[in-house]
């Protein structure tokens, strides 16, 4: 990058012509003609939608996930407990509908029983009345049908041939036990429609002496099992109860690991590379910690290289450009003066003699001191003079001071701590924030008090032993605030890139936003080395 101040005078001022071009602020916000916007690309505020130091191109793609882990989601636990309640339901109704089944089935098989005694119960007397011992007339002797014992609901019949009731008894339901939910009749009505019953024809030797016949009422079988179900009811409620608590409990357990896995990775998606996971007994967890730290780790290493490459480039930027406007003084500015001395020499001398050539020779001079002013206003462009003459201090007090002259506004710069030790490559930096900064406000701000608050932090040391003071700039102004699409994002001036930039290039953060009173308050720190770098 320097290559051009140790060329020959001619070829130099052409590498030093070309150099001015390349790194004019002007074009800070075009990555096809600044030479380190190729590298900051992905750091641009445009890009990346927030500058964060220099994690915002790892940061970008994790708020992703960041966000969607944080709007909503299935928690595991209870995700858990209510998949075991459905299932417990689904099997509580299932069971419920195998007792009714089967209470259903007990009812057939006790009207079969019934059939069958009161079949060879009237089979004896038939056989009886056929053998002459007893009267037809006497068929069918009911009194002794009767002494078998039916169950709550339950009724025996004798049909005729034409299915006419000769005869029938009949057993009411139990009142004692409690009449099952509505709900439930219905449900057990569905499945088992009508009367449980059972038929037998009564035959003897071919000849039809009529149809047994025994039913039970649906309603004494929905009763019936309800009392099934009512009494391991409560058992299925409390066992299901303890097996949730218990399947809570357990994953609870087992998930803590999970809860520092999820803060880890919140940690990191905030910026904070230098977080950790700690080891897990899971072997799966513990896969995941090695992972997450061995990301952490190369993305730590990856964006400190990167931040402190763009850290050594911009400083060597500002220390080319300190260079050149160095020897541009030393030796443009001299020949400008000695030329224009020449000329007015000439001036002087064949005033009397050539005229026209003493005219030629006012316009040299004329010439000469135009391009001196253009040179002083490149040089004040490149470096200004007061950072080496003055210092950082006295500098922005005469920048601050030169804007209050120039408008309407008043301009106020307040510092609070020591910056004697800050290297000049750092005070140009804060030169030029300070700079774009008060010319936005008095370009577009339209207001009555604008204030920059310059303060240094205490030095503090590294492990290696390199000293570094934390620098914080705030302006702030009282003006309209900021445009819809620049308080959105959306879009900023060059300006405003070329600061961002800057920042991120440092390693630092820069916000911008609307004051609640009214305004806009521009807020930058970075740490600044007090050592010198060593030059690239």
């Amino acid at each position: 990058m320097l290559t051009g101040l140790f060329l020959p005078k001619p070829f130099g001022g052409i590498v030093r012509r070309r150099h001015d071009e390349l790194f004019r602020p002007g074009w800070n916000g075009d990555r096809h003609m600044n030479p380190w916007a190729f590298f900051l690309g992905e750091l641009r505020p445009g890009s990346a939608g927030k500058a964060a130091a220099t994690t915002t191109s790892v940061s970008a793609a994790i708020d992703t996930l960041g966000e969607t882990r944080r709007q909503s989601g299935l928690d595991l636990k209870w995700t858990l407990v209510g998949r075991i309640v459905l299932m417990a339901m689904l099997c509580l109704v299932g069971g419920a509908a195998l007792t009714v089944r089967h209470v259903a089935a007990e009812a057939d098989r006790q009207n079969e029983s019934v059939v069958e005694a009161v079949e060879r119960q009237l089979m004896v007397q038939i056989i009886r009345i056929t053998r002459g011992l007893d009267r037809a007339d006497r068929f069918p002797d009911w009194e002794s049908v009767l002494k078998f014992s039916l169950g709550a609901g339950q009724c025996i019949q004798l049909l005729g041939p034409v299915a006419e009731v000769r005869n029938a008894s009949c057993v009411g339901s139990d009142e004692r036990v409690s009449s099952p939910p509505a709900w439930f009749v219905a449900a057990s009505h569905a499945l088992f429609v009508g009367r449980s019953q059972t038929e037998r024809r009564l035959v003897y030797r071919g000849e039809s002496w009529g149809t047994i016949r025994a039913t039970l009422d649906p309603t004494t079988i929905a009763r019936t099992a309800w009392m099934e179900l009512t009494r391991t009811l409560g058992l299925l409620v409390m066992t299901i109860g303890a097996l949730c608590v218990l399947v809570y409990v357990v994953v609870d357990h087992a998930l803590r690991p999970a809860a520092e896995v999820l803060a880890g990775v919140n940690r990191l998606s905030d910026g904070d590379l230098a977080s950790r996971l700690p080891s897990f007994r899971l072997r799966e967890l513990q896969r995941i910690a090695d992972v997450f730290n061995d990301l952490a780790q190369s993305l730590q290493a990856t964006t400190s290289e990167r931040a402190e490459f763009a850290r050594r480039l911009v400083d060597a930027q500002e220390r080319e450009r300190r260079m050149i406007a160095l020897e541009l003084h030393d030796d443009v500015a001299q020949r400008l003066t000695a030329l224009s001395c020449l000329a007015t020499s000439i001036s002087k001398t064949v005033r009397a003699t050539a005229p026209e050539a003493a005219q030629e020779s006012q316009e040299l001079v004329a010439l000469a001191s135009g391009t001196m002013r253009a040179l002083r206003e490149t040089l004040a462009h490149l470096r200004p003079p007061e950072l080496d003459d003055l210092g950082l201090i006295a500098s922005l007090q005469a920048l601050t001071a030169c804007h209050a002259r120039q408008g309407s506004s008043a301009f106020v710069f307040r510092w609070q701590g020591c910056f004697d030790d800050v290297p000049a490559e750092a005070a140009g930096h804060i030169y030029r924030i300070v700079q774009e900064a008060l010319n936005n406000a008095a370009r577009h701000a339209a207001a009555a008090n604008v204030e920059v608050l310059l303060r240094g932090g205490p030095v503090s040391a590294s492990r290696t032993g390199e000293r570094s003071r934390l620098i914080a700039l705030s302006v702030t102004d009282d003006g309209v605030g900021l445009p819809p699409a620049a308080s959105s994002g959306s879009s900023s001036g060059v300006g405003l890139v070329g600061m961002r930039e800057r920042v991120v290039a440092l390693g630092g953060a820069f916000s911008l936003a609307q004051r609640p009173g009214g305004g806009v308050e521009l807020r930058v720190s970075f740490s600044v080395p007090l050592e010198q770098r060593e030059q690239i």
